[in-house]
């Protein structure tokens, strides 16, 4: 195997510092989770609260891995080492796009801020459709939402009125 010496791109520091991360994560992931919710000393799920972070994480740590070796070998492209002024400024814009997410998705719950994140990624990106963007908007949060919810059986932040909308709209 014809291994060379990693550039040092950002697209490689990036990967490299999201793979340390991930395997930092998944190491420490019992700190990182709290413990689950018990009724009358029994949990109210049977599945582990750690699970579908350890899976993501897990997943983000192989990906990582992977596009690592692939640099490594040469079969990817190698990239420019400096970023331009545009380059800086889409990526701090999305970095203050995401914060902004996860500051506003406990008060507003979950379905709203991802619909605006959603709105303001779709912007970001160019895309100029409005009623594209707006079923984007809608249709993934909201599957997203139910299959979190109603088939995994995961709790997420959500205002009660859209809680008690989707009570009475899916009784499952």
């Amino acid at each position: 195997m014809n291994l060379k010496a990693l550039p040092r791109t950002p697209e490689t520091m990036t990967t490299l510092a999201l793979l340390v991360a991930s395997l930092l994560s998944l190491v420490f992931m019992s700190a990182l989770i709290a413990a689950p919710r018990a009724l009358f000393g029994r949990a109210l799920s049977a599945i582990p609260p750690s699970l579908f972070p350890t899976i993501t994480i897990g997943l983000l740590a192989i990906l990582c891995a992977t596009a690592l070796v692939l640099i490594a070998k040469g079969t990817v492209a190698e990239q420019s080492a400096r970023m331009s002024r545009t380059e800086w400024g889409r990526s701090a814009l999305l970095f203050g796009i995401l914060t902004f997410y996860a500051l506003i998705m406990v008060p507003f719950g979950f379905l709203i801020s991802s619909a605006l994140t959603v709105v303001l990624l779709s912007l970001m990106m160019d895309a100029r459709n409005p009623i594209q963007i707006v079923l984007v908007a809608l249709i993934g949060p909201v599957a997203l939402y139910l299959g979190t919810t109603r088939l995994l059986a995961v709790s997420l932040p959500e205002l009660i009125a859209i809680d008690l909308f989707y009570a009475r709209l899916l009784p499952f």
